[in-house]
């Protein structure tokens, strides 16, 4: 069986990692397909790493045309269509002749296009349970996003007892909480909680300059520097973090989708653009997340204050 799947338009990491459990869910459906993403940026291979799929095809360039004949040519036996918002490949999907098409948008008309279309309003969920609501309806399964934990190295352990800390945020400075607020947040939790074995610091390429303020321990505790870690290793982090507190950036999205406990913290980038909206379907609530902003009259996300944060990560830590 040859599948192909479309995903969404975007090219940043935490974007795509939230495509994951789709294509995790996908090969336990299909484990002996050959599963094909189509793409339009190429740091969708990212993908490729999880050995899902071995095939990115990249269709920026292709006209409406070239589309149908590229899907024609490859032979597809299903489709699944991950991309809502193109009309273009609702309409080259509809097309073409491949006779098992699923896709799923905010708008009735496409229903034309697929065998099977479900309709979902943007904002509803967390992105990657859209992802997965697809698949759930046409299979009628419960994937949830924690099924990428199929894609662990290490056995799982009960007894988690590292602290993890995410201080990333490529898409601007009112996304980052200052590393020195960091800092005096583990040096606050260490201090008052005696069975941390680690602190994990996860550095993007943005925050390679982090390591030379990060010191080797924390009030005795060893301090672990991984600079921009693959998925397997986000996911064995977080596999063993009892707590990790994070910035909106792209490897929060593996803590969020294995539900570890997080506390994520947002800020304003301008008066008209609050976290409140983004958090409709960047923020994954659980019993165990978090979601932190700074005051009403001040918006800036360095307005959040060490004890605030510190004070909360102790107390979910002690529930």
């Amino acid at each position: 069986m040859k599948i192909a799947v479309f995903i969404p338009s975007r090219p940043h990491f935490g974007n795509i990692l939230t495509q994951l459990p789709f294509l995790c869910a996908l090969q336990k459906e299909y484990p002996n397909a050959e599963i094909e993403i189509w793409s339009k940026f190429e740091q969708s291979k990212v993908l490729l790493t999880v050995d899902i799929s071995k095939t990115l095809i990249n269709y920026k360039k292709f006209s409406f045309f070239q589309l149908v004949n590229a899907l024609n040519e490859r032979k597809y036996d299903v489709i699944y269509n991950l991309y809502s918002g193109s009309d273009k490949v609702h309409a080259a999907i509809g097309l073409s002749n491949v006779k098992v098409t699923f896709g799923h948008s905010n708008k009735k008309i496409h229903k034309h296009c697929y065998q099977k279309h479900i309709q979902i309003s943007k904002g509803f969920q967390y992105i990657a349970n859209s992802h997965l609501a697809l698949l759930n309806s046409i299979k009628s399964t419960d994937y949830t996003p924690d099924i990428i934990r199929s894609l662990a190295t290490k056995s799982s352990v009960k007894n988690k007892t590292e602290l993890t800390l995410l201080p990333g945020g490529g898409a601007g400075e009112y996304k980052r909480w200052h590393l020195d607020k960091y800092l005096a947040t583990a040096e606050s939790i260490a201090q008052s909680n005696a069975t941390l074995t680690s602190i994990n610091w996860i550095l993007g390429p943005d925050e390679a300059h982090y390591k030379h303020s990060i010191p080797s321990h924390i009030v005795n505790i060893p301090v672990r520097l991984h600079q921009s870690p693959n998925i397997f290793q986000l996911i064995d982090i977080a596999e063993l973090s009892v707590l990790s507190i994070a910035n909106d950036c792209g490897p929060t999205h593996i803590f969020q989708m294995l539900m570890v406990p997080l506390i994520t913290l947002w800020g304003w980038k301008d008066e008209k653009l609050s976290p409140y909206n983004t958090m409709t379907e960047w923020f994954y609530s659980h019993e165990n997340s978090w979601a932190v902003v700074p005051n009403e009259n001040e918006k800036c996300i360095n307005a959040i204050t060490v004890d605030k944060v510190s004070s909360l990560a102790l107390a979910q830590i002690n529930r």
